[in-house]
């Protein structure tokens, strides 16, 4: 590597001194217009249709750092421009771009060949003047920069706004111009850096008019935003195409009732995101729910005049027209103690009612093995209907009770009642872990995937061999599991997953895992995780997928 001192020390004193006019070398430069998320986009991007003339600071010429602002924007479907927020390694910068709304014109995205709103992102770049085009020699020129995001702190109000940060790294540019390494980042930042870096573009370093490698300092700015910005909603999103959800066919036979609740987000495009199940009265209504409530259209939320994403829990309900008797929950394995035998903090007036369930996840080992069995677990329903404390009673194999125990603490309930008052309550549930598709923990489809991967396990491609990455479409955060030791360590796991060709995941299994529980509360929350679907050489195909899991700070002990 190069030193990146490519100027003399008196030109270099010259430029600081001002005695050198650098201001024909100083330009700025607005980098192409791209989209602020990569997945899902309209098919054309807002095309620039005019843009203000910007000057370079005249107080910050002599600066030898880079400098940069990069604006996020929304673009209406009438070619608006309805919101632009900036950030900056420096105000001066801003204040430079003069960008206040009116000066840029868009054309507005489309989609299927209809305008449609959309959310872009653009950077307006000062380069010092040592980086100046077209010389034989000259430092790195800063071509295009991205924005740092942090995880919005759990500990923090969604309303509280924090302010953007700053800091200063080292990063090697090699004779390409790509960046290949950061030095200086601090520990607890040091995975955001890593995943904006690619978003930074150079053109290399040159000495006597040759590309050379070089480090330089690079300002990044960090940005902590909550999931849904853009200020308090004004107008909820209206409902404009609604699918109905498909009752399942393997369950018309016992006219089973069913209630799913599902998270999602509306974008600015009326599309809905990430939809996942947050509650569910029974596991087999969950992917028929995804699917319906993906394919519905909203007329987006609002914030004034400009259309921002929205947060939103919607229920779905599922009941056969023709049933006797009503439909049934088909939970038949709760199981409630005699009352008269247990403390009196447990014995209540009314008994819980299960809200929502969870099915457990059959152990990949064993499942490998074809071994089968059973467990059962008994655990303390809280006052606020939430699962409290889980202990595995009996189970065939340690692995089958875990895999129950990571389920059940997820069960939700209305509590029990004693005096009118919410109350303890005392249950139990046995699960049978059987490999045919009745019992609903293995499908067909799963086995025959896992003989295949047992023949011929190359067979099965890497994340390496697609066409594209994996687009993500449904992914539930998994939960913080329950912890009876005393536990400080990193709440970390790594399970590995098998996508098929129609993007759902299959054949989950741990890798790692910090803590037992953190591993089955990682298996239990991306079983449900849904792609869209991945291709090799442009057909479908089953990919391997390695998955880390890094799950926040304990959230504080329910009440026992």
């Amino acid at each position: 590597m190069r030193s990146l001192r490519p100027l003399s020390v008196l030109r270099a004193f010259l430029l600081v001194a001002g005695l050198l006019s650098a201001a024909s070398s100083q330009d700025v430069l607005v980098a192409p217009v791209r989209w602020t998320e990569n997945r899902d986009n309209p098919d054309t991007l807002p095309a620039v249709k005019q843009k203000p003339g910007i000057e370079f600071p005249e107080a910050l010429r002599a600066s030898p750092d880079f400098g940069y602002a990069v604006y996020q924007a929304v673009v209406s479907q009438k070619s608006r421009l309805v919101a632009l927020t900036p950030h900056a390694t420096l105000d001066a910068f801003v204040r430079a771009s003069s960008l206040s709304g009116q000066s840029w014109e868009f054309a507005a995205a489309r989609r299927s060949g209809k305008a449609v709103n959309a959310a872009v992102t653009f950077a307006v770049i000062f380069n010092p003047a040592s980086a100046a085009a077209g010389g034989a020699e000259a430092t790195p020129r800063l071509l295009d920069a991205g924005l740092v995001r942090l995880p919005w702190p759990k500990s923090v109000r969604k309303d509280t706004v924090i302010p953007d940060r700053v800091i200063s790294v080292f990063v090697q540019i090699d004779e390409t111009g790509r960046v290949t390494g950061a030095e200086g980042v601090p520990p607890e930042v040091a995975a955001p850096v890593k995943a904006a870096l690619p978003q930074f573009r150079f053109a290399p370093a040159r000495q006597a008019g040759r590309a050379v490698s070089a480090r330089v300092a690079l300002p990044l700015v960090l940005v902590t935003e909550h999931l849904i910005p853009g200020g308090k909603t004004t107008k909820l999103p209206q409902v404009v195409e609604q699918a109905r959800p498909i009752y399942p066919f393997a369950m018309r036979l016992s006219g089973m009732r069913g209630e799913v609740v599902v998270d999602f987000i509306v974008d600015i495009e009326g599309r809905v995101r990430n939809p996942y199940v947050i509650r569910s009265l029974n596991p087999s209504f969950d992917e028929p729910a995804i699917d319906a409530v993906r394919k519905w259209r909203f007329e987006p939320g609002m914030a004034g005049d400009r259309p921002v994403p929205t947060h939103m829990q919607v229920p779905i309900l599922f009941q056969m027209d023709m049933v006797g008797e009503g439909g049934s929950d088909g939970l038949k394995d709760l199981r409630r103690p005699d009352l008269s035998k247990l403390p009196e903090a447990f014995r209540y007036d009314t008994p819980p009612r299960i809200r929502g369930t969870v099915r457990p996840v059959y152990p990949y080992a064993l499942l490998r093995e074809g071994k089968e069995g059973h467990a059962v677990v008994s655990y303390v329903v809280g006052p606020k209907g939430q699962v409290v404390r889980v202990e595995v009673r009996e189970a065939t194999a340690p692995e089958f009770g875990q895999a129950l125990a990571a389920a059940v603490e997820q069960f939700r309930y209305e509590p029990a009642t004693k005096g009118g008052r919410p109350s303890l309550a005392l249950l139990a549930f046995r699960q049978d872990f059987h490999r045919d598709e009745a019992h609903q923990l293995v499908s067909n489809l799963d086995l025959a995937l896992l003989a295949r991967e047992k023949k011929d396990p190359d067979s099965i491609v890497g994340l390496g061999d697609l066409d594209q990455p994996l687009v993500p479409l449904s992914r539930k955060p998994p939960h913080y599991p329950l912890i009876e030791d005393e536990f400080n360590g990193p709440a970390e796991a790594v399970v590995e997953v098998i996508v098929d060709d129609e993007g759902r995941v299959r054949l989950p299994r741990l890798v790692s895992a910090t803590h037992p529980a953190f591993g089955e509360a990682a298996l239990s929350g991306v079983a449900n995780w849904r792609f869209e679907p991945p291709t090799r050489g442009g057909r479908s195909t089953q990919v391997r997928v390695r998955i880390p899991f890094s799950f926040a700070a304990s959230p504080a002990p329910a009440a026992k």
